[in-house]
């Protein structure tokens, strides 16, 4: 499995048989507007910098909201959030997806605004690759963001939604994240290739950089 990152809360996950980009997001919030032929994409919400399906080169299947689905070789469970503390009053509905590739367990939580119940880790179970917004706006804290990851204890930490240069100049950086992870010499690639076989034994923080060779 490589996995890369196209800016915002956006990746594209390229499986044996199934590629699938999570929350696209136009070209002015990330790095890269090709974004290849997937077969599924994947939106935790409906806001401009999480669902944008434009460009596309083919007519994948989307997904955004609760529901279990299953295309090629990718099993998909969403579950229903919010976006905020107040059940979704104030920002509305978030969709956290659990999906299983290639005998991996992946984890994106989208733009989660509250800490999970004890009810849906639970039923996210295992997780492998874990995408967690790190941005401490708009979403969880970044105390929060450390939490989760304490809670679900996946090999990968992938984060996102953070200030870069091209988005979001009020959200934290990720070096704000790392601090709370205590990590002072970052792991930062271009790409993740991961596999049953090589995952580490204990949680890896992974900062991936834009490349621009998506698609």
């Amino acid at each position: 499995m490589e996995i890369v990152w196209s800016g915002h809360s956006c990746f594209t996950v390229r499986g044996k048989e199934t590629t699938l980009v999570f929350d696209p997001c136009p070209s002015r919030y990330g790095c890269a507007s090709r974004w290849g032929k997937p077969q599924v994409v994947l939106m935790s919400h409906l806001h401009p910098g999480h669902a944008h399906a434009e460009e596309f080169a083919a007519q994948p299947r989307v997904f955004c909201g609760p529901g279990e689905y299953e295309v090629g070789g990718a099993f998909i469970t969403a579950l229903g959030t919010y976006h905020d503390t107040e059940e979704g009053a104030t920002r509305g509905g978030n969709t956290v997806f659990s999906v299983e590739l290639d005998g991996l367990s992946l984890c994106h939580v989208g733009d989660l605004g509250h800490p999970l119940s004890g009810q849906v880790l639970r039923e996210i179970g295992k997780v492998d690759i874990l995408f967690v917004p790190t941005g401490d706006v708009s979403t969880i804290s970044v105390a929060e963001a450390r939490s989760l990851v304490r809670a679900v204890q996946p090999r990968y930490v992938l984060p996102m939604h953070y200030r870069s240069e091209s988005t979001r100049p009020e959200l934290e950086p990720v070096e704000t994240f790392l601090s709370a992870m205590a990590i002072e010499q970052p792991d930062r690639r271009a790409r993740l290739s991961v596999t049953v076989n090589n995952l580490p034994l204990a949680t890896q923080v992974v900062v991936l950089e834009c490349d621009g060779r998506v698609g």
